[in-house]
């Protein structure tokens, strides 16, 4: 039987094994999924009648008047069930803000909580949590959520559709807490004008109705409750299942105008080479952003000469496949909103923002400032980006280049929505060449959700160049199917030979991918006590040539030993089929594997332990075949927190390649990075990791230091370091950034 066939006939034999296990066993505690409640619960808030103080203790006269909002339902592990421990939560408000309220009951008190950390937007699985989310305009899909852990970290994030996740949105608020012999208690401030809400009635007496629910999460018991709650297969994002708060008196919005200056200086100093002199530099550089929230739907923000000192420095990565590395983009400035501007797939972005400040040559370069719309409305969304990028310096360099990005979502429907998304590119004409660069894309993208457990994407995508070596086309589908008993999807996309969005990102071109997936969401009557779930999967993964239809790759993984533990621990065990046509020479890390066929089968093992306790750890091993040789990986993180003020971490991978390539070759490619994070409070923080990777032989540090000595005004101190050993380089960064931000 000729290679192919036999390969075709194990995926199919593999995925055909698995799902005859999906139906295996009684359906114990098989809870359905209950429909959105016909008439939402209904709550009250109430005016304050004096000022509040906010420190985390609830101990004013406004707070012993408004009513307690408790019987919160389990989410994990017993649907529907009462929480255990409960939570209870006020609302008050007066003309400038409003507050929440909650005292979350621990049986072990402040001895019970679980925090490794103080960081902002911290990881919701690792910490005690408290959280509220506000729906003002009634859509039932959109949400505005505010979040907390025992020691006040804050976690704010905006979500649409409970599909859509903007993790990176940060808005001005205030959150205080205080541990006790029998829980914790979070306060929280929302300014009105953080909130954006409908204009509603122009008489002040007159109170309006929003949509709302809570979340808590409490760690020790690995339970997740909410109030009114909703089914184990969605998220509290899902704002059908959200009561509806009546008595609020928001303000009329008024100019509502944030500027935030800053003030930056930075020493460079930068050696090329182990036989070339060393420079150093000083800048002073001043800038800002200012933004504006026109009405309650529609903001403007402004850059000038914008700066991004402060960001995340990226992590090194050895790349051992033929995919181009993914890296998430860092700016704040680009981080919000950047749900409404990203239609994405796992292979393609039509629109990628870190694609903005990046030379041809893979550096960066300076941005002389940009501007941001959004307008958000219950039936449509309208965005608008342009950014101005500086030229290199250099003779014959890198022209001066203007990025614009138009964007259109119409919602229909119930959960339904369209959209068109424009980028545009056009670099200034050169002076060595005269000529100017012009670049577009053109997208088509969807959202839609017939029913709770369905959700459909899809996405239409256009490149187009002066050249017109860049004119091609990109689609992709996906459907999913979620209940709690179970998870199939199914994902298709294709990337045509010439597809290139210069403002996006493309891991492969000349691709047809196919993506069918599922897992067994099990929780049998004799499962142990400390076992939650049993929850075998499978994931096919084929990838042919668009031009000629030709095999390139396929990926079958099957995982039928999935556990995951009542502590949130998880240990998987993995099988891989693989098979590889390659189409030309591929060289990961140096080592030439020559065009041809390969079929090579792997076996993996990983453990996670409770990450929120003081020592966690995270271990992945996998050994076998790989393309013409053999490669065994290990990797793992160990973490040591002894309270929330402290966390210390320690990364590794190490892979062993063995006969591989053209001249069978053993060599072995690592990776090695130490962590730290010391914390005052979540307000004063200092962190530092060092990276080391034996592939590429670079070496980074990156130290800073940060005090947010008002909601989101920051002063950082940051070094940077990196250094080449192969070719003796060291390049040296010391940077203060001042931010100031006033709320008009």
């Amino acid at each position: 039987m000729p290679l192919r066939f036999r390969f075709w006939n194990r995926l199919l034999l593999g995925g055909s094994m698995l799902l005859a296990l999906l139906p295996v066993g009684p359906a114990a505690h098989a809870q359905e999924i209950f429909a959105p409640p016909a008439t939402p619960p209904v709550i009250r808030a109430v005016r304050a009648t004096g000022p509040i103080t906010v420190d985390g203790r609830l101990d004013e006269a406004a707070w012993r008047a408004a009513p307690v909002i408790r019987n919160f339902r389990q989410v994990e592990p017993n649907q529907g069930q009462p929480a255990r421990p409960d939570t209870d939560v006020r609302i008050v408000f007066d003309e400038h803000n409003l507050y929440i309220g909650a005292f979350c009951a621990d049986s072990l008190g402040a001895a019970g909580v679980r925090a490794p950390d103080m960081r902002r937007d911290f990881d919701f699985f690792e910490h005690d949590l408290f959280g509220v989310g506000f729906d003002p305009f009634r859509t039932r899909r959109n949400v505005m959520s505010f979040q907390t852990n025992p020691y006040g970290a804050q976690r704010d994030l905006q979500v649409f559709d409970d599909n859509l996740f903007d993790r990176d949105w940060d808005a001005l608020w205030k959150v205080r807490t205080t541990r006790t012999d029998s829980g914790w208690v979070a306060e929280m401030q929302l300014p009105w004008a953080t909130l954006r809400y409908p204009a509603g009635s122009k008489n002040p007496t007159d109170t309006v109705e929003w949509g709302i629910n809570f979340v808590r999460l409490a760690r020790r018991s690995n339970q997740t409750s909410g109030f009114p709650g909703w089914p184990r297969a969605y998220t509290n994002a899902r704002m059908s299942y959200a009561a509806v708060v009546r008595g609020l008196q928001p303000p009329p919005a008024g100019a509502n105008i944030r500027v935030a200056p800053y003030l930056v200086t930075q020493v460079e100093r930068n050696r090329p080479g182990r036989d070339e002199p060393t420079t150093r530099d000083t800048k002073v550089k001043v800038g800002g952003d200012v933004k504006w929230a026109i009405n309650p739907h529609a903001v403007l923000d402004l850059t000038l000469n914008t700066d991004f000192a402060q960001a995340d420095a990226d992590r090194q990565v050895i790349n051992l496949r033929r995919f181009n590395v993914f890296f998430p983009e860092r700016r704040q400035f680009f981080l919000e909103n950047a749900g409404l501007f990203a239609p994405s797939t796992p292979l393609f972005q039509p629109f990628f923002s870190r694609t903005i400040g990046l030379g041809d040559n893979g550096l960066p370069l300076p941005l002389t400032g940009g501007a941001r719309y959004t307008d958000r409305t219950v039936g449509r969304g309208i965005g608008g980006l342009y950014v101005r990028q500086k030229g290199d310096d250099f003779a014959g360099g890198q022209a001066p280049a203007h990025f614009g990005v138009g964007r259109y979502l119409k919602n229909y429907g119930k959960q339904n929505n369209v959209g068109l998304l424009v980028t545009s590119r056009t670099d200034e004409a050169r002076a060595d060449t005269g000529r100017v660069g012009q670049s577009t894309t053109v997208s088509i993208d969807g959202f839609i959700r017939p029913s709770q457990p369905w959700t459909i994407n899809y996405l239409l995508s256009g490149s187009l160049a002066r050249e017109r070596t860049g004119n091609g086309l990109a689609g992709h589908m996906g459907v999913s199917y979620s209940t709690n008993q179970y998870y199939l999807a199914t994902q298709h996309s294709l990337i045509t030979e010439r597809y290139l969005p210069v403002m996006g990102f493309v891991a492969r071109q000349n691709l047809i991918y196919h993506n069918p997936n599922g897992y067994l969401i099990w929780r049998p009557e004799w499962k142990p006590k400390f076992l939650r779930s049993i929850e075998p999967g499978f994931d096919l993964q084929v990838y042919q040539g668009a031009s000629d239809r030709r095999f390139q790759e396929g990926l079958l993984r099957v995982y039928p030993l999935y556990l995951v533990f009542q502590s949130g621990a998880t240990l998987v065990g993995t099988y891989e089929l693989h098979r590889q046509d390659l189409p030309v020479d591929f060289d990961p890390v140096g080592i030439v594997i020559a065009k041809g066929r390969y079929s090579y089968h792997r076996s993996e093992l990983s453990y996670s332990s409770d990450q929120s306790r003081k020592l966690s750890v995270r271990g992945y091993g996998a050994t076998g075949g790989y393309y013409n040789g053999r490669l065994h990986t290990a990797s793992g993180t160990l973490r040591y927190s002894p309270s929330a003020h402290a966390a210390l971490r320690l990364l590794g991978e190490y892979n062993a390649l063995r006969g591989v390539g053209t001249e069978a070759r053993n060599q072995d490619a690592w990776l090695l990075g130490p962590e730290a994070r010391l914390s005052l409070n979540p307000r004063v923080q200092l962190t530092a990791f060092y990276q080391y990777s034996s592939a590429s032989r670079l070496a980074r540090w990156n130290v800073r230091a940060s005090w947010e000595f008002k909601p989101l005004s920051y002063v950082y101190l940051v070094f940077n370091e990196l250094g080449n050993q192969a070719l003796d380089s060291r390049q040296q960064q010391l940077i203060s950034k001042l931010t100031y931000i006033k709320q008009f």
